[in-house]
């Protein structure tokens, strides 16, 4: 690696997925290589990342469209890992590349994080699917309706790409899973947890139940947080030294994953967890049809999904979204050592601090 400074912009600093990215570049070995700069939009958060941690920060929200841009004309490396649907936002970042390409030359990078719910099918609960994506059939991920969720924003990347100015990657993580760890979680920085389980153990408790959307026999892709943020780490160093072995553009789209489960043996596992706890009077899941369960889920949704309302959130969890990843482990050598198993065992746990988290509200 050059001894010059590489500058990197990153977006979602303060979340789950970009604070484990976050964690592992200022842990890198050639941390002092880095000039990382985030656009933070808690005022005390961004003061204590610049003075605990050595990261610049910009204050700010995905809103901030010219500062957006302005940050990533700055950088030759762009992380993107806040809110995947935000068209606007994903333009003014292009538009940033753009610009510092026809002014320096430079041909920008960026790894933008999508999800496989581009994938999901219709199912809403009722069957399990044969349907198996692969991130090495490219065909098949260009055959997904323009519509599809996440999609708008994958197709101007890919475009971006296209047009030369900047050399775009997009990695598709799974349903994530585990506790984040590290200074920047420890300290309160960062949010250390996904935001599907607490969606699920809120409205359980909200209700008194676990729902399960018909028969809850579909089929969801997993992936631990260890393993999606060591996924980064692999392509952003292979991208400094030998990016002409990491696909980009149409062909650049690297999935996360390490297995799959069952919703139902999911939400069962929870539901397990909860009535141990005292929380709901029966673990047994409570069937819903697709008429009735966006309430169920409507009435427990934080700000950051509460515009996808309760019938969409369902049919996303009751969606099949089978895939394989098998572009990152040829590409990048990446290992995951996390398995589905290791995702059931620990969620009794995840389930623990989530209530703690909600009993805390309720005392704020």
């Amino acid at each position: 690696m050059s001894s010059d400074k590489v500058t990197i912009f990153l977006t979602g600093a303060t979340g789950y997925i970009g604070g484990s990215v976050l964690q592992r570049l200022l842990a890198h070995p050639n941390r002092k290589n880095f000039e990382i700069t985030t656009l933070v939009r808690n005022t005390e958060k961004a003061k204590r990342l610049d003075k605990e941690f050595g990261v610049k920060t910009v204050v700010g929200a995905l809103q901030d469209l010219d500062k957006l841009a302005t940050l990533a004309e700055n950088a030759h490396v762009v992380f993107h890992t806040a809110d995947c649907d935000d068209l606007n936002a994903i333009n003014a970042i292009l538009n940033g590349l753009k610009a510092r390409h026809e002014k320096t030359g430079d041909l920008p990078l960026l790894i933008h994080t999508s999800g496989t719910g581009e994938l999901m099918d219709d199912a809403r609960g009722a069957y399990a699917s044969d349907k198996v994506y692969s991130d090495i059939d490219i065909a098949g991920i260009e055959a997904l309706p323009p519509t599809a969720i996440h999609r708008p924003v994958d197709l101007a990347v890919v475009a971006a790409d296209a047009a030369g100015y900047a050399r775009t990657h997009i990695i598709m993580p799974s349903v994530i899973y585990g506790i984040a760890t590290g200074p920047l979680f420890d300290t309160g920085i960062a949010n250390p947890q996904t935001i599907i389980f607490p969606l699920y153990v809120r409205a359980a408790v909200l209700n008194g139940h676990v729902a399960v959307l018909n028969e809850g026999a579909t089929i969801w892709a997993d992936v631990h947080i260890v393993d999606i943020a060591d996924m980064y780490i692999r392509m952003f160093d292979t991208l400094l030294s030998t990016p002409e072995k990491v696909s980009h553009g149409r062909e650049g789209y690297f999935i996360g994953e390490n297995g799959e489960f069952v919703a139902r043996e999911n939400l069962q596992t929870i539901a397990d967890a909860l009535f141990a706890a005292g929380r709901i009077s029966s673990p047994k899941l409570v069937q819903y049809s697709d008429a009735n369960i966006g309430p169920y889920y409507s009435k427990a949704m934080p700000a950051t999904v509460a515009e996808y309302g309760g019938q969409m959130i369902a049919r996303v969890a009751f969606a099949n979204t089978r895939c394989k990843a098998e572009r990152a482990r040829r590409e990048l050598g990446w290992a995951p050592t996390y398995t589905t198993k290791d995702m059931l065992a620990g969620l009794p746990y995840e389930v623990e601090l989530i209530l703690k988290r909600l009993d805390a509200e309720k005392s704020a």
